[in-house]
């Protein structure tokens, strides 16, 4: 026991002498840094271990009492009758407290026969899609524990700078979900800032590569920016990608952006409100992918869907 005692305190002593923090950064925390010191570990395994000899000591005194104890007297049997006894009915299970969800709900599974659906969701539990991961042209690109997709910059600017260039992310939809052939679709993703960070970043569309797609980017707190690239270049009076009010509110922290097509035009929303510079022709893309672009420092992505149909 004293032997036990003396290495937990030279174990504590020595920690509290580095005093050396290890900081671990958690994503999966909601942009969270936890700081866990040797101290604080050390400390922990002396504590558990003089716990461990106190419950090794009670042992052994409730072992001894037990073999001491005198033997229980004979039970002594009555001659009266046993009253009747009276089953009790068993208590009621309470019903489960109901849940409020906090997110927006799932879809209804499809009915349509297998290999004809209609509807793709990326929750991002898992990357079975093919998202990019890890560091990629001066950004780090995560699928995190907390279901969500995260682009940070390696780079970070201050004062919430937009950064010279995007990061960019993006996968192709299968064959059987393609925006060109479906004359009403509808792609929503949530997007969430960490704290004193302004929105910009966004929602790309019909995306073929980095020089071809259609972007949805929220800018600030009040604007939008409205983008088809095509070759690398914009389109002259089409979606030219300048900054415009969104005349919706834009929370600074989390919100839903929707693109939704029907018939011949392009309408644009956030948080279920159309955007003053909406709605535009529609133009067929030359891709099929969808992705994510940013120009903040870090930003993080959830629940993305597309539904082909009404």
């Amino acid at each position: 026991m004293r032997t036990l005692f003396s290495i937990s305190c030279f174990l504590l002593t020595t920690a509290v002498a580095v005093g050396q923090k290890a900081p671990i950064v958690s994503s999966a925390s909601n942009w969270a840094v936890l700081v866990i010191t040797p101290a604080d570990t050390v400390a922990k395994a002396g504590n558990e271990a003089v716990a461990s000899g106190k419950t090794k000591a009670t042992k052994a005194t409730r072992s001894k009492a037990k073999a001491t104890a005198p033997s229980p007297a004979p039970a002594v049997t009555s001659t009266s009758p046993e009253p009747t006894r009276v089953a009790e009915a068993p208590a009621p299970e309470k019903a489960p407290a109901e849940r409020t969800p906090d997110r927006l709900p799932l879809p209804k599974p499809s009915t349509a026969p297998k290999g004809t659906s209609r509807s793709f969701l990326e929750t991002f539990a898992d990357n079975h899609n093919g998202w990019l991961t890890g560091r990629r042209n001066g950004f780090e690109l995560e699928l995190a524990d907390d279901n969500s997709y995260y682009i940070r910059s390696q780079r970070p600017v201050d004062n919430g700078q937009s950064l010279a260039r995007p990061g960019r992310s993006y996968i192709k939809l299968p064959d059987n979900l393609n925006l060109n052939r479906a004359d009403t679709f509808t792609v929503s993703v949530e997007m969430v800032m960490p704290p004193g960070i302004a929105p910009d970043a966004g929602l790309l569309i019909g995306v073929k590569d980095t020089s071809n797609y259609c972007q949805f980017r929220l800018l600030d707190k009040n604007k939008v920016a409205l983008y088809t690239r095509v070759n690398g270049t914009s389109q002259a009076g089409y979606m030219a990608g300048k900054p415009t009010l969104a005349k919706v509110p834009i929370d600074v922290k989390r919100n839903t952006l929707t693109i939704r097509r029907t018939g011949d035009q392009l309408h644009f929303y956030i948080n279920g409100r159309e955007v003053e510079d909406s709605p535009h022709p529609y133009r067929p893309f030359k891709g099929n992918g969808i992705g994510f672009i940013s120009y903040a420092n870090a930003v993080k992505f959830q629940y993305l869907t597309v539904q082909l149909g009404k």
